[in-house]
């Protein structure tokens, strides 16, 4: 019986912030080997998750500036850097087809509201364009679509 006590206990490698859904799913459901149950996140490194609709897709410089505007606090700005792009869509939690960015926040600024999970608006800064381009780039992509060309 003490033996199988200790295989129960979990350890994580680091400090953290332990994060999962909700304590009510896991009563009396079954585990099964490999499944994920929780998340340990490290509060001081904190990170960015933004999902780029396919539709608003741009192409991106290495190391692209991000305003992250939280809606807790949409009048003060947090300043990131993109630090990983993917290069397949897939479905976001809202289920557009969306490319997936990760971004880490800039030093220096205060993160005392701040927590794990809270949702937000990001604004991505891409290279230069003509203007005509950005305004004609929808439009365009639109007709090309219903005509098939």
């Amino acid at each position: 019986m003490q033996s199988q006590l200790t295989r129960i206990e979990v350890r994580a490698p680091h400090d953290g912030i332990a994060v999962f859904g909700s304590a009510d799913d896991w009563l009396g459901r079954p585990v099964v080997t490999g499944e994920r149950i929780m998340q340990v996140a490290n509060p001081k490194s904190a990170g960015v998750l933004i999902y780029l609709p396919v539709a608003d897709a741009l192409v991106l410089d290495e190391k692209a500036a991000v305003k992250l505007f939280l809606t807790v606090k949409p009048l003060s700005p947090l300043s990131a850097t993109v630090t990983e792009t993917s290069y397949q869509a897939s479905l976001s939690p809202d289920n557009v087809s969306s490319y997936r960015l990760r971004a880490t926040l800039d030093e220096g600024q205060s993160l005392d509201d701040t927590r794990i999970g809270l949702h937000g608006t990001a604004k991505i800064s891409g290279g230069w364009v003509v203007l005509s381009y950005y305004l004609l780039r929808r439009p365009l992509a639109t007709a090309r679509e219903w005509s098939g060309l």
